[in-house]
């Protein structure tokens, strides 16, 4: 069997075939994939020696992982397959392995395959998995071996992606499933995968393509696992060198993705005390502050070396720090001590956020709107608003009006940044919103900076006539349009069916200013 399955592969890939033996071929690997024993020759075409073609083993792979994964095999058949398949990666990826590794599509469908056998036997049938996959590594036996550790590494995100990942749907009983697999391996290896990335992240400290997959899997996995196990002083003397590292101008992907893992240790839902004893644990604030104030940003502004990745990453990690301390302020359960942390938190970050909320990408300034607009939400509830909140509404309110304006690479009526034109006009509307809530906490603060940005302006028309940057002439007609709007009644500033007095009175004078201005 195994000979015509290596037969019929290679009939199918040659192209010169006859078109008649093609139809054969491929009539026969399809009834393959439907017998209920054509598992058994792929896996052992799959897994001997010397190695059939890539091409063939991918084929016998798919078989395999269709009947596994479609639950046609008994125990004594999946035993068989994961035996098989163990002693492959052992020979292939151990420390003995020879240098030659298999093409990444074949790693990523044999890492598929691992993937569905520990589903279905590691709760009865392979209870060693874990450490079997670690010895790869040659860790245990003190031996170097990048390729094990990759794979090992790979191994554990694909585990993630199969029974942890909350974006994919799942059927019930495979959700049920992947509940008890969850619970099972917290119970019984958790520690020892959290203390594998310790080992492995000071011992190819050097290694970015290790220390990157570390810090993926590391990302992916503090969801669902006791957050102790990661939020602790020998796990961050391992990870903040990383997210601190120099870089002198260009791209550093690792950094970046050190961010996102510090990211995703701080999106852990907990309590809200428990968040910000984190938050304060971790040192947030002062990492941010450096972050912002290394070359790649503060040093590059306005110029081509600007790394517009780590900024991206820094504001996502900012707006889940912010979106967190407006929970804790807003929650009804949080203590006086946890609400102190959390306002000294937030005068603390919030620089950070309109800095990044400025950025000249919009990219990164729509990543911090969302928590921007639960802070401004939180404002608007409280009513009258305390000194320590009023005084922030003016920089904020001032950070969003000059967002409004066209950035200096805009150019008047270029037909060729349509695209462009179309996602500025829709961050806009996001800052439209934000205004618009601002509007409604404090209204003599919004028409005050509005009314004096139109004034400025035409008086700056008035002295500079043609000569006048057409972006500011721009931002106070369209602030003029929006301030129309929201005086006039059911828009905001008025009460039901009544428009505000003085809004109306400073909308008459704005447009007494524009009638005026330019002659």
């Amino acid at each position: 069997m195994e000979a015509q399955v290596q037969n019929a592969v290679e009939i199918l890939s040659n192209t010169t075939s006859d078109q008649a033996l093609k139809a054969e071929a491929l009539a026969f690997l399809n009834q393959l994939h439907a017998n209920l024993q054509g598992w058994q020759p792929c896996t052992n075409l799959f897994t001997q020696s010397p190695r059939a073609s890539e091409l063939v083993r991918m084929v016998c792979l798919e078989v395999v992982n269709s009947a596994v994964h479609s639950e046609r095999l008994d125990g004594e058949s999946l035993a068989y397959v994961k035996y098989a398949m163990l002693q492959y990666v052992r020979q292939g990826y151990g420390p003995d392995a020879p240098p030659e590794a298999d093409p990444v599509s074949l790693q990523n469908k044999l890492t598929q395959t691992l993937t569905y056998l520990f589903v279905f036997l590691y709760q009865d049938g392979w209870q060693t998995f874990f450490d079997d996959f670690w010895d790869l590594t040659g860790v245990p036996s003190n031996v170097t071996n990048p390729a094990g550790v990759v794979f090992y590494l790979r191994i554990l995100s694909s585990i993630h992606d199969e029974i942890a990942d909350m974006l994919l749907a799942r059927e019930s009983n495979d959700a049920k499933r992947n509940t008890e697999l969850k619970d099972r391996l917290r119970a019984r290896d958790m520690h020892k995968v959290a203390e594998s990335w310790k080992v492995l992240l000071a011992k190819y400290a050097d290694d970015d393509t290790i220390v990157h997959l570390a810090l993926k899997v590391i990302g992916k996995w503090v969801s669902w696992m006791d957050i102790s196990l990661v939020v602790s002083q020998d796990m961050l003397n391992l990870l903040l060198p990383v997210v601190g590292r120099a870089n002198q101008g260009g791209e550093d992907k690792v950094r970046d993705t050190a961010i996102d893992t510090l990211t995703e240790i701080c999106g852990k839902k907990m309590r809200s005390s428990d968040k910000m004893e984190m938050i304060s644990f971790l040192n947030l604030q002062e990492i941010v502050g450096q972050l912002i104030a290394s070359p790649s940003l503060g040093g590059t502004k306005g110029t081509s070396k600007y790394d517009t990745d780590l900024a991206e990453a820094i504001a996502k990690l900012v707006n889940t720090v912010m979106s967190d301390i407006v929970k804790a302020l807003d929650d009804s359960q949080s203590t006086d001590d946890t609400k102190t942390r959390a306002n000294r938190s937030l005068g603390g970050f919030l620089p950070y956020l309109l800095r990044l909320f400025s950025d000249e990408y919009d990219e990164v300034c729509s990543t911090v709107i969302p928590a921007l607009t639960d802070l401004l939400t939180f404002l608007r509830k409280l009513g009258q608003l305390p000194q320590e909140y009023s005084g922030m509404l003016p920089p904020i309110l001032d950070a969003i009006i000059r967002k409004m304006r066209y950035d200096e690479t805009s150019s008047w009526g270029n037909e060729d940044e349509q695209t462009d034109e179309a996602e500025f006009q829709e961050l806009r509307r996001k800052l439209q919103n934000l205004q618009k809530t601002i509007a409604a906490i404090d209204q003599p603060l919004y028409m005050d900076m509005l009314s004096t940005l139109v004034a400025t302006t035409f008086q700056t028309l008035d002295q500079r006539g043609s000569d006048m940057d057409w972006r500011d002439l721009d931002l106070a007609l369209y602030e003029m349009y929006l301030f129309g709007e929201l005086a006039l009644p059911n828009h905001g500033l008025g009460t039901k069916n009544q428009p505000s007095t003085e809004a109306s009175e400073r909308l008459v004078v704005m447009m007494q200013k524009m009638v005026g201005s330019g002659k």
